[in-house]
């Protein structure tokens, strides 16, 4: 297997995992955190199917012990101090959505990454990476808003169990 396939399978692991976070932040967090969690989710499933067709279009298959991987890592990344053992908290909130942060930007280092070396990968479509890397840029800056709101919440004055 090529580095390169061997970096789209690690991508779309990521991606695995990704899709996981936000379905699950998506019903938990306050409106309009939650719907707005929701549109990118949706964004996300589709990116995955994009990433799919391209690693099909290089005859990479998937792995599905690396995609169950991911999937575990994500589960067990649910276990985080948030204060409160049977609710959810603000602290819970402002976590995953920087957890969500960092996803974004991962996925955005991948798309970058196909577009340097697009001019040398004729079976890479540079429109379609420039319109993902475009919208994991906007996804990230959205979410960065939604993560500055959460710490507002999270660690100023009143803080604590969201009702």
């Amino acid at each position: 297997m090529s580095d390169l396939g061997r970096y789209l399978r690690t991508h779309l692991s990521g991606s695995t995992a990704g899709v996981n976070l936000f379905d699950r932040a998506a019903r938990g967090l306050p409106e309009p955190a939650s719907s707005i969690v929701r549109r990118i989710h949706g964004e996300l499933v589709e990116e995955r199917v994009a990433l799919r067709a391209m690693m099909d279009a290089l005859g990479v298959h998937e792995n599905p012990l690396l995609n169950s991987m991911a999937l575990a890592a994500e589960r067990v990344a649910r276990l985080k101090p948030n204060g409160d053992l049977l609710h959810r908290t603000t602290m819970t909130d402002l976590v995953e959505l920087e957890s969500m942060v960092i996803a974004l930007g991962g996925k955005l280092a991948g798309w970058e990454s196909l577009l340097a070396i697009v001019d040398d990968e004729p079976r890479l479509d540079r429109a379609l990476l420039e319109q993902l890397a475009a919208q994991a840029r906007e996804q990230q800056a959205t979410v960065r808003e939604l993560h500055r709101a959460a710490a507002a919440r999270a660690l100023g004055p009143g803080s604590g169990v969201r009702q």
